[in-house]
Parts: C-alpha cells; sequence; structure tokens
C-alpha cells in the first residue's frame, strides 16, 4: 500500500512524506493488516493530518486482488476514523483528470505530471506511491476549490 502525507501551503502543495508500507512477506492475511494498522496508525500520529483521501475501490478482475486491496482500503478508512480524520475518496478517473485533465489518461502520464503540480525531493519510482501523491494531490486541490466556493458564498 502507497501512502503520501501532501502539506499544502503558498501556490504549490509539496510531498513531506511518501512511500510504501511494509508488510511481511508470506505472512499471514491478518498479520498483514495489522502491519498496515500500525504503519498508518505511525503515520497519523506522526503528522496529524486532517484528512485521508482513498482511491475508490472499481471493479477488478481478479476476485483475490480486489479482496486483498478491499481490506487494506478497511483498515486505512478504521485508523483514519478512529484518528476521527476527514474521508475522501476519489475514482481513478477523477485523479487522472484531476492530474493529467484528462480522466483516461495511463499510469505513466499521471507519473509525468506530478512532479510539475507537487514539490517532490525525489523521483517517484513506484507506481503505488505515484498513486498515493496524485490522490493526495486531488483531495488537496478539492479542499482547496470547496473552501473557495465556501468563501464566496
Amino acid at each position: 500500500m502507497g501512502y503520501a502525507l501532501v502539506i499544502v501551503s503558498g501556490d504549490r502543495p509539496a510531498v513531506i512524506e511518501c512511500g510504501i508500507v511494509a508488510v511481511p512477506s508470506g505472512a499471514a492475511a491478518a498479520l498483514r493488516l495489522l502491519a498496515i494498522a500500525d504503519a498508518l496508525d505511525t503515520l497519523i500520529r506522526r503528522h496529524r493530518p486532517v484528512a485521508l483521501a482513498l482511491e475508490r475501490l472499481y471493479f477488478n478482475r481478479n476476485a483475490r486482488t480486489a479482496m486483498s486491496v478491499a481490506e487494506a482500503r478497511g483498515i486505512a478508512l478504521l485508523c483514519a476514523a478512529r484518528a476521527g480524520l476527514q474521508i475522501a475518496e476519489y475514482t481513478p478517473q477523477e485523479v487522472k483528470l484531476s492530474v493529467t485533465g484528462d480522466g483516461g489518461s495511463d499510469k505513466r502520464g499521471v507519473q509525468r505530471m506530478l512532479p510539475h503540480l507537487v514539490a517532490m525531493d525525489a523521483a517517484i519510482t513506484q507506481d503505488n506511491v505515484a498513486d498515493a501523491i496524485a490522490i493526495a494531490l486531488t483531495h488537496a486541490q478539492r479542499a482547496r476549490l470547496t473552501e473557495a466556493v465556501a468563501l464566496a458564498r
């Protein structure tokens, strides 16, 4: 599971931490989920975010993969709810549209755009991390828009 913590200040959001949640390979599902929960709880305590944004689950032809993703999402939702975070979910198309301007863009297109939209210390080399940054950026953009609309009323 990839994660990204993004701070929005000034004109350009910045990634303050990102990576992959380490899970013990070959471990039982319960131990992998526990590792995810422990890592997310630690990140939440360390950074004190106000929101957690996730990719909305979409149809997957591989039932085993879909179940694993659903379980990990459930753990993330639980950790966020326990910490009192706002929770936002975005479809892959919404994320692609937000980052590239094209909801049908591919993963490489999203990865190419990220350095232009968000300040990062290093290049993104893992798909799950790029996805996490794109989801966090999408949420930051939506939150700014929602705030601007509320102020305009």
